[in-house]
């Protein structure tokens, strides 16, 4: 026939239509498979049910957000980003190759999506947040300070897992505060997270868009180059925006000086510790201490939910370095033992006017006999005719052990305070 298609024996179809129909059938159940098996094992990584104690981290890691913005602030890569670089290499190529394959967030969302309420599509109308959000953050991570790292949907995942070393109610209810938006979300308003908000999702979107070569018609079009330069400009504008952002946080967090709450150990500058850390809660839940809980408001807004240490019965013990294996991000450095001994995460100072002993009210050497490092020894001052205890500041390291040995009640005659060099 000219002109037209030559026309297909019906035989030919009838063979060819049940194995489309298969394979049609098939792929969906299988990457359906393959996700159940991420958020299991995910699950089981985070929970956790593997006896290495670093094992959480590299959840996390698999995220190309992180590792790209982490490494960019923090100039090096550490161990274990290569994996989250493969996948932002396999983004190049495979748009959102990660986000329908291997996030356990976005199916627990889409899971939670489809028992929702009534659907509504008004998110459509909303911009790219998400790709906003991932270009702000690269270019605050340039200047230092990453700004929105803490929106890593792997992170708000892992935030839950918390609750298992969670010191108190409120600390509990907070490690799941951010899923629990998200779920909101999800179950009012569609999929607005994973298609408009998400910043993984936004960086795997401007990964696969610098690929994209230009279609004959935009070629063909008499202004080829008007969206490319339109998007240009915004993405300039946003990068300004983040790198002027992050100079300003990173010089809130160094004016903070004395005020700063006390960190874990291992916890890089207090300039930039809020930027780095993802919320995560891998510290908290890792500390057998449970000494460690999510900030409300003490290091200001830019430290809201990351980790601070305070002593309540126990201290941080001389022969753990459990926080330090388990950050994703570097906002805690790895330490081994010895390293971590000699990290200084505060300064023990006396109260005079507290102290049992110099006010004569109780022979007491608590202090001087908990301390695990020798830091502490008894002096009797000869031309006031006292004892008291002292401190030798280039010995202690503020692990805590003599403000939790301290007897004199609720308010501790020696503490742990932030040491401002």
């Amino acid at each position: 026939m000219i002109g037209g298609r030559r026309p297909t024996p019906a035989s030919q179809t009838r063979a060819s239509t049940p194995a489309s129909q298969n394979r049609t059938c098939w792929g969906p159940r299988l990457r359906l498979v393959v996700r159940l098996i991420c958020l299991a094992s995910a699950s089981a990584v985070l929970w956790p049910v593997l006896p290495w104690n670093g094992a959480p981290r590299m959840v996390l890691r698999l995220s190309a957000f992180t590792v790209i913005c982490s490494g960019i602030a923090l100039r090096s890569l550490r161990w274990g980003a290569g994996i989250g670089l493969i996948f932002a290499a396999v983004s190049l190529s495979k748009r959102r190759w990660f986000c329908r394959y291997l996030c356990p967030a976005g199916l627990l969302l889409e899971g939670v999506e489809r028992i929702g309420m009534r659907k509504t599509s008004w998110w459509k109308r909303c911009p790219p947040v998400g790709r906003y959000a991932a270009l702000l953050t690269v270019a605050g991570a340039a200047a230092g300070y990453p700004l929105l790292l803490w929106m890593d949907p792997l992170a708000i995942f892992s935030s839950p897992f918390a609750i298992r070393g969670a010191a108190s109610a409120i600390s509990a209810v907070l490690a799941g505060t951010a899923l629990g938006i998200l779920v909101l979300l999800s179950l009012t308003s569609g999929p607005i997270w994973c298609s408009r908000l998400c910043p993984l999702g936004g960086t795997q979107d401007l990964l696969a868009a610098a690929n994209i070569r230009p279609s004959a018609e935009s070629r063909s079009s008499p202004r080829p180059g008007t969206r490319l330069g339109f998007v240009a400009r915004r993405a300039l504008l946003v990068g300004i925006a983040g790198t002027g952002m992050g100079l300003l946080a990173e010089r809130a967090g160094a004016a903070r000086g004395d005020k700063a709450p006390l960190r874990p150990p291992g916890a890089i500058q207090e300039n930039r510790f809020a930027g780095l850390c993802l919320r995560c809660g891998s510290c908290i839940r890792a500390c057998p201490s449970q000494i460690l809980h999510a900030d409300l408001g003490q290091a200001g807004i830019a430290g809201l939910l990351a980790p601070v240490l305070r002593y309540g019965k126990k201290y941080c013990l001389e022969n753990c370095r459990a926080c330090t294996q388990v950050c994703p991000s570097g906002a805690l450095k790895e330490l081994d033992l010895e390293q971590k001994r000699r990290y200084v995460i505060g300064e023990a100072l006396v109260d005079g006017s507290i102290c049992w002993v110099p006010l004569g009210r109780k022979d007491c050497n608590a202090c001087v006999h908990a301390c695990p490092f020798g830091a502490i020894q008894m002096y009797w001052d000869e031309e006031k005719y006292i004892a008291y205890p002292l401190v030798a500041t280039e010995k202690c390291n503020g692990c805590g052990a003599c403000e939790v040995a301290c007897p004199t009640g609720e308010i501790k005659a020696i503490r742990v305070w932030k040491r401002v060099d």
